[in-house]
């Protein structure tokens, strides 16, 4: 079912400025020009977000039932959103719908993706509890992750129940999910609506649910465009939930003359990364674009259903697919959860509409992103704006490695240099500058092993982009400096003596400098004891009297000795010199060994003469 967007009416109007500290970048409403450059600023330490939540932050709508648009070919569907590199997905859920139903489980499977699925409407045949049940029996596993309410039902529910109707279906739908263990644990949005106006009349839906939902769109004005006043508007009536943004984006039909603006797509490209980083940088946990690919034809760009999509309707990427991409492959980090640390750096010449999100990722590169909140774009007049770039030069407390990309241009690097600062010029995209250290990491995970005349040390080494040449393993006493290739993880020393404590250290050693060193555990070489001699082997009746030396403890102390006679054994304590073996045959004649043990092992034996025992 294709939808008409009557709503998006709403979405002329003002571009709200954001508060930004920390770079420089002060606070303002819809500025447009650059002002006089600014003093030089201090260089602070910045506080930086995982690169990779930014990529988790965003996801696509898609709609895999409707099978009279490209959408019919899940597996080509999947391909493009691996290519895309996106891993959340936002569909509408039917009943009785098997096809649909392996779509899903495809695409969740080819392209790691997770779904976010908007469960029915109170006009189509089913109730919550049946779309409920469909998610637990039909999509068990990792495929979905999330469950929706009912979608802008201000718009489709017509007449003037549409508040009861949508609100009995969201605590039903809440209830029954909650309820079900497959499905007790999946985040329920609260339903979205088409009109910011009527937000205050939905009443308070914080109880029936965990996340609130808002439907954004700029209106062909910058990404900026009503975030605060909507989500703001939204919260009051969802309190104390995180906010997800399900609906956001742009059209390109040119020749509308529908109220929802449209933007050339080359603008979109522009917009969409800005997109996702102005919903970031107020603390929203997801927004989705809408959506991946046009339904339908439409040659004449009158239509903005038939084109909202990243893709064309053949397949073809639009620039925002491209630079979406390439935002998304920038800052990809997938991994086990970590700490980001901070940057001292600073930019100085920011314009006041300058904005700013500084990234980690696991292997110490920062990425910081800049943009401006201008527009590129007249949507009322139907214009190219332009924008006058704004002299800006990032600097560093030491020299580090710099990328300057701009995703909306391409893939590729369009400037590189090593050193503490770097001039740029900042214009309405978004400019992208990996920070890489030039020294690299300190190894960690760092361990010793004994050994009969030697010590093996391990280490790990994480993830870095700087260029690593090789190890040093120093080692005290005895002054040792090792080196290893860049590939090693372990060194043996076969230079050191048993019962001598020793202590190694280890650091990475790089193209442009080494780290500093990591300390391993002290550790005490040492091997088996040595061969205990033996003295004497007096044999007396029924028994034998063993007289031996003490063994060597190679470094290790002696923990007990080890007669053994004919199959048995006899174990005494490690001060013992002396033995005597009892109840043995009257006339028997045997041989005695002995060996010492200590923690490392078993020494060697040392065997005695033949004797025989008297008696009777």
């Amino acid at each position: 079912m294709r939808r008409t967007r009557p709503g998006v009416l709403l979405i002329a109007g003002l571009v709200l400025g954001v508060a930004v500290a920390g770079l420089g970048a002060t606070p303002a409403s819809a500025a447009r020009s650059v002002g006089p450059p600014e003093p030089q600023r201090a260089i602070r330490a910045l506080d930086a977000v995982p690169a990779d939540s930014l990529v988790d932050s965003y996801g696509v709508g898609i709609h895999l039932n409707f099978l009279d648009t490209p959408y019919r070919d899940h597996e080509a569907v999947a391909r493009a959103l691996a290519d895309l590199g996106v891993r959340h997905v936002r569909d509408d859920l039917f009943l009785d719908a098997p096809r649909q139903y392996d779509a899903i489980r495809t695409v969740a499977r080819d392209a790691g993706v997770r779904f976010d699925l908007i469960m029915g409407r109170p006009d189509r045949p089913g109730t919550p509890e049946d779309y409920v049940e469909t998610v637990a029996t039909q999509l068990p596993g990792r495929a979905v992750e999330s469950l929706e309410g009912v979608n802008e039902w201000d718009l489709f529910g017509g007449g003037t129940d549409w508040v009861t109707a949508m609100s009995t279906w969201q605590r039903r739908l809440y209830k029954a999910a909650k309820a079900t263990p497959a499905t007790a644990d999946l985040p329920v949005l609260a339903p979205s609506l088409a009109f910011g106006r009527n937000y205050s009349q939905t009443g308070d839906l914080s109880p029936y649910a965990d996340v609130a939902n808002a439907h954004i769109y700029p209106g062909g004005f910058p990404p900026s465009n009503l975030i605060g006043q909507i989500s703001q508007a939204l919260l009051q009536l969802v309190s104390g939930k995180p906010l997800i943004t399900t609906e956001a984006g742009y059209h390109n039909a040119v020749n509308t003359t529908n109220g929802h603006r449209p933007v050339p797509e080359d603008v979109a490209g522009v917009y969409l990364p800005r997109l996702l980083l102005e919903h970031v940088l107020r603390g929203e946990q997801r927004v989705y674009s809408y959506e991946l690919i046009d339904e339908f034809e439409d040659p004449g760009a009158v239509d903005p259903e038939a084109h909202f999509g990243l893709l064309r309707r053949d397949w073809s990427p639009k620039p925002a697919y491209t630079a979406m991409k390439n935002l998304l492959a920038l800052l990809d980090d997938p991994g086990p959860s970590f700490r980001p640390g901070a940057l001292a750096v600073t930019a100085d010449g920011l314009p006041a509409d300058a904005r700013y999100v500084l990234t980690e990722k696991r292997d110490g590169r920062f990425v910081l992103l800049l943009w401006r909140d201008v527009s590129v774009w007249d949507p009322v007049n139907r214009q190219r704006q332009a924008v006058t770039p704004a002299d800006v030069t990032v600097r560093l407390d030491e020299a580090r490695r710099l990328q300057v990309y701009r995703p909306s241009e391409g893939a590729e690097p369009v400037a590189a240099a090593t050193g503490t600062s770097l001039p740029l010029q900042l214009d309405g995209q978004v400019t992208a500058i990996t920070i890489d250290p030039i020294r690299p990491p300190q190894p960690r995970a760092i361990a010793v092993e004994s050994g009969d005349g030697r010590a093996t040390v391990s280490w790990k080494l994480p993830a870095t982009s700087a260029e690593v040449t090789g190890f040093e393993v120093t080692r005290e006493p005895g002054g040792l400096s090792a080196r290893v290739g860049p590939s090693a993880r372990s060194y043996v020393d076969q230079a050191v003596a048993n019962g001598t404590t020793y202590r190694y250290s280890v650091r990475t050693l790089g193209a442009d400098g080494a780290s500093g060193y990591a300390e391993a555990p002290t550790v005490v070489p040492a091997g088996p004891p040595g061969r205990p001699r033996i003295v004497s082997a007096t044999p007396g009746s029924r028994r034998v009297t063993l007289v031996w030396r003490p063994a060597e403890d190679n470094g290790s102390p002696v923990t007990s000795y080890r007669l053994a006679w004919g199959g048995r054994t006899l174990t005494v304590a490690p001060g013992k010199r002396r033995a005597t073996i009892t109840g043995l045959p009257a006339g028997r004649r045997l041989r005695v060994t002995l060996r010492a043990q200590n923690d490392v092992g078993w020494g060697p034996a040392a065997r005695s003469a033949y004797v025989r025992t008297s008696g009777r």
